[in-house]
């Protein structure tokens, strides 16, 4: 604060006596403070920061107060931080269980601080003497010896930790750890302390965790060291590499290459010697379980093959990685683990010589059920069903187009068993088929299927497809491949190249069918600037419309000069309070709840300020009549208590022409002086002045670069409430000593209704290259007052003529429209704008540019109902199964696969032509999503009828009973000939429908 700034603030009496007793106090404790720490039985100390410390002597002027001197010019003028704010270090604690989640030692400090230098030593007393004024995080440290001998421990041993459990170890095997690292976590701890006491002090955290953990010999400590810049990483990488094989059944357990750490071999923390490539691994034993880590230091423990009791294993199996606790259970299992060890993959030749013959079951065939496989079965039987792609298979041409040199391949591993099963499924004479062969090999793609958990059906079909394509990628080096921007070109063009430059990386049997292309198009929610790309895509992701789903509008103020514009979900079902959502928000926003204020904007009125304890539900309402923004206000804002609220707007004259644009308001003391207006407007506008700290306000500022007026209400019939004249024009708000709250008295006696609003208004630019017009024109369109549209357009429901009627229908129809509307990034997921240079949240839409011969969809039913749980919609969606006209939801009527022929004047584009498809296959869920259940439709090819599979059953059903609300995954065909497999059914365009509704 400038010391102008700090000359008109005045302190009162009441204010100045309580400074003063608050030095008189603090000199008594600290006269008598070393005698209390050598006697004090109390071993648990505070940290105080110098810096503060010192700032708050000059606050309360205390070496002045104590020598009779006049207070210094800072007395009661300072605005005093959080005590400990430049001390504590922001580090990801290790500890989230009692009691070391509440251990002073928790509490970080930056490394090499000195005392008093950076910090100095108090205790209890002082401690709290300060926190009764003032804020601030108290950071404990604990005392070492007696009398003249004791001492502080100050500055602890940080370092780095991880823990680690069979939980862990199954998550980094099963693929479905968050990260592909570690989280780089510390702990602390006081360098003298004993090991011993160490492991018993982590030993008492156990009783706080969830699941079946040992209550004795429960915690092992490691050491792992590395001379990669980032040890979390290479720990986890060097865990991946082992367990990455490993089934959902198997022991949890890897060998470590490390130092044991225990209290047999070390005394203290110290003489362990952990240094900063250290990685300490704190190692919990679960009660039913072995211990994670294998290592020569401790014996091996595990689960024994044969009678499945964990104890020390000393009998290895030669054949596979199986391992007994003595000869005799190993001897006991041999007959049954050696039939157990089938080659992967022996039925290659065998397999290549199955053709068609009279009673094959012609893909009328179930799938077993291998333990929650029928999401897995389901998406097969789809796959099996896609006639051209299972032709490929039939006819053995994968064999010759296996890449073995392809990095993110099986090798073959998978087409190889996609293959064999889809022989079996068509060639083969059994009517069930169990797909163990099949299952490994997907783990093996996908490590994500490993186990027997239950997954989704569309992310299996997306997951078999793509390791299929990388199996049979005909590109056996992929070039790089630079993107380039679109400079003005036309869609076509930019379409084609982005789709030549993915051949160039990208050729096989499923790129040729499946692969279509999208439009992306990204506009920047504050500059409007368009970005547009095309990208390949392999099923088409479609979202359901639903009444339930409701969003909230509004303008988001991260500080007076810039806003931007936000829709984010919203739950008709929580009517909460303003003050209860703004924890909604905060999260939400990524900012303070307690540091958000709601109000209404209109372009020409007065703001509303919103109270806290207004319906959030009445809020959203009324948000379609007026803008609804939300500011994050200052701290110091915040910590106002008597809230004096000054709407503000800015104007600039040039050649005698007002303009303006509304920013928001003040938030102010009520006690402060006009003069002190002045000076914190000006404090919020200097950042457009160079140098602002050397001006002088007064005397470089006022009435040169802009004045201050109040927003004059007289009219015809009132004179103005200010200066009491009928003919003002807006009234100069003085620069004297008149408080805000007398001022607004003045105006409430002649007119109670008015609102205090100021204007700014400018004269000159501050800045010397920027004319004030082009400033203005940047804010207006920045902070553009906007009012939200109140109707919605929804299309008609469509029938296709089946019986399914349902009255909380959707079509097929609305679900593409609905999915090319725009929605907004969230705050996880930004896009960075070249014009604004910074990453912002942008308005997203996909539009499909191209089409495949097999075009598939999946219905978006599950959705994240919050950050930890899914939600799945049961919306009816009625689809065609005949016919599904993709004309107008096509920007070109190509396929990708005639790109070649296409040309600038004559493409897909211009010359649009009709795109018919037909359903052959289904993938159904039924249930929620823990017990929920997966069946699939299929069109035979053979007999021209709908099949009902469910795992290992398989019926005849009529093609009415095909669509349902169970309806997932949907697998279209492309029809060349317009004729074919009409059924006598007329084909209407959407167009045709809505022309029949409208009617």
């Amino acid at each position: 604060m400038s010391d102008d700034k700090l000359d008109c603030i005045k302190v009162s009496q009441q204010v100045a006596d309580k400074l003063k007793r608050q030095v008189l106090d603090f000199k008594k404790m600290m006269d008598s403070f070393q005698k209390r720490f050598q006697s004090d039985q109390s071993n648990q100390y505070y940290i105080m920061c110098l810096k503060w410390l010192n700032q708050w002597k000059e606050y309360v002027s205390y070496e002045e107060l104590l020598a009779n001197k006049n207070p210094s010019k800072y007395f009661g003028k300072l605005n005093m931080e959080h005590i400990n704010i430049n001390l504590e270090d922001k580090v990801q604690r290790c500890f989230k269980y009692s009691p070391i989640k509440d251990h002073p030692w928790n509490t970080f400090m930056k490394e090499n601080l000195q005392e008093n230098i950076d910090y100095i030593i108090v205790d209890k007393e002082i401690w709290q003497f300060f926190t009764t004024y003032y804020h601030g995080t108290p950071i404990i440290r604990w005392s070492n010896g007696q009398g003249t001998d004791k001492t502080v421990a100050v500055n602890l041993l940080k370092f780095k930790s991880a823990l680690l459990y069979p939980t862990v170890i199954k998550q980094i095997a099963m693929d479905t750890f968050q990260k592909q690292s570690f989280d780089h976590e510390y702990l602390q701890v006081d360098r003298s302390m004993k090991l011993k006491d160490y492991y018993i002090l982590l030993q008492k955290t156990i009783t706080t965790f969830t699941g079946n953990f040992a209550k004795d010999n429960n915690i092992r400590i490691w050491r792992y060291q590395s001379d990669q810049k980032d040890v979390f990483k290479a720990f986890f990488t060097e865990i991946q590499k082992q367990v990455g094989v490993l089934e959902n059944n198997d022991e949890m357990s890897f060998d470590f290459q490390g130092d044991y750490v225990h209290y047999s071999i070390y005394e203290t923390i110290e003489d362990v010697g952990i240094l900063d490539n250290h990685l300490i691994i704190i190692e919990f034993k679960d009660e039913y379980k072995p211990w994670c880590i294998r290592n020569k230091a401790v014996q091996i423990e595990g689960k024994c093959e044969n009678c499945q009791v964990v104890k020390v294993l000393n009998h290895p199996c030669v054949c596979r990685k199986v391992t007994y606790c003595s000869q005799e259970c190993k001897s006991k299992d041999y007959n049954f683990h050696s039939m157990r060890c089938e080659k992967f993959g022996s039925d290659d030749d065998t397999i290549r010589d199955l053709s068609q013959q009279p009673n094959s079951i012609a893909g009328l065939a179930g799938l077993s059920n291998l333990g929650n496989t029928c999401f897995m079965n389901s998406g097969t039987q789809c796959i099996s069903n896609t006639m051209p792609l299972t032709e490929y298979f039939l006819s053995n041409q994968y064999f010759d187009e296996i890449n073995m040199d392809n990095p993110i391949g099986t090798k073959g591993q998978l087409v190889k068993r996609v293959g064999s099963l889809l022989k079996k499924l068509w060639y083969g004479e059994k009517s069930v088929v169990t797909p163990t062969n099949y299952k490994k090999a997907v783990g093996q793609f996908q490590p994500m299927f490993k186990g027997y958990h239950q997954h989704d059906s569309s992310e299996l079909i997306t997951f078999v497809l793509d390791g299929i394509h990388e199996d049979l990628n005909r590109v056996k080096k992929k070039p790089y491949v630079e993107t380039k921007d679109s400079d003005g070109r036309t869609d076509f063009v930019v379409a084609k190249e982005s789709w030549i430059n993915h051949l160039a990386r990208n050729q096989s049997i499923v790129v040729d069918l499946m692969y279509g292309q999208y439009k992306s198009t990204l506009k920047c929610p504050k500059c409007e600037r368009f970005s547009i790309t095309f990208d390949p895509y392999l099923m088409v992701q479609l979202g359901i419309p639903s009444q339930k789903k409701r969003t909230m509008s509004f303008k988001f103020f991260d500080s007076f000069f810039n806003s931007t514009s936000k829709i984010i979900p919203f739950d008709k079902n929580k009517n909460i309070s303003l003050k209860e959502y703004y924890q909604v928000l905060g999260q939400e926003l990524n900012v303070k709840p307690q540091n958000l204020f709601a109000y209404f904007a209109n372009q020409y009125t007065s703001f509303e300020i919103l109270r806290e304890n207004r319906s959030i539900i009445d809020i959203r309402k009324s948000a379609k009549r007026s803008q609804l923004c939300f500011r994050v206000l200052q701290d110091g804002e915040v910590q106002i208590q008597n809230k004096f609220f000054v709407q503000f707007s800015n104007k600039y004259q040039e050649f005698q022409k007002m303009q303006y644009f509304q920013n928001g308001f003040f938030i102010f003391d009520g006690s402060i002086t006009r003069k002190q207006l002045h000076l914190n407007i000006f404090y919020y506008l200097n950042q457009f002045f160079k140098d602002y700290q050397n001006l002088n306000y007064e005397k470089d500022i006022l009435n040169k670069y802009y004045s201050l007026f109040y927003r004059s209400n007289s009219n015809y019939w009132n004179p103005c409430s200010y200066c009491q004249s009928k003919n003002c024009n807006d009234c100069e708000v003085k620069f004297d000593d008149e408080t805000l709250e007398e001022t607004k008295n003045k105006v409430a006696t002649s007119d109670s209704q008015s609102n205090f609003e100021i204007i700014i208004l400018w004269k000159e630019s501050p800045f010397k290259s920027v004319n004030l017009s082009d400033i203005f024109n940047h804010y207006h369109k920045l902070n553009k007052i906007e009012i939200e549209e109140s109707t919605q357009s929804r299309s008609p429901f469509q029938n296709h003529g089946h019986s399914n009627q349902h009255s909380a229908s959707v079509t097929l129809a609305d679900c593409l429209q609905f999915s090319q509307q725009p929605e907004q990034l969230n705050s996880e997921n930004t896009w960075y704008c070249k014009v604004c240079q910074e990453h912002v949240q942008a308005f997203k839409s996909m539009q499909i540019y191209k089409a495949p011969q097999i075009l598939i969809f999946t219905l978006k039913r599950f959705k994240a109902s919050n950050r930890m749980f899914k939600s799945k919609l049961e919306t009816f969606v009625d689809f065609p199964i005949n016919g599904l006209d993709m004309t107008d939801y096509l920007i070109n009527s190509k396929t990708p696969q005639e790109y070649e022929n296409e040309t600038e004047d004559d493409n897909g584009e211009n010359n649009k032509q009709r795109v018919l498809y037909d359903l052959y296959a289904v993938s159904n869920h039924f249930g929620g999503l823990g017990g929920g259940h997966y069946t699939a439709f299929a069109k035979n090819k053979f007999t021209k009828k709908w099949y009902n599979f469910d795992d290992s059953h398989v019926s005849e059903t009529s093609e009415s009973q095909v669509i349902t609300k169970a309806a997932y995954v949907l697998c279209y065909q492309l029809r060349t000939d317009e004729s074919m497999n009409m059924q006598g059914q007329q084909t209407q365009t959407i167009q045709q429908i809505n022309e029949q509704y409208n009617k």
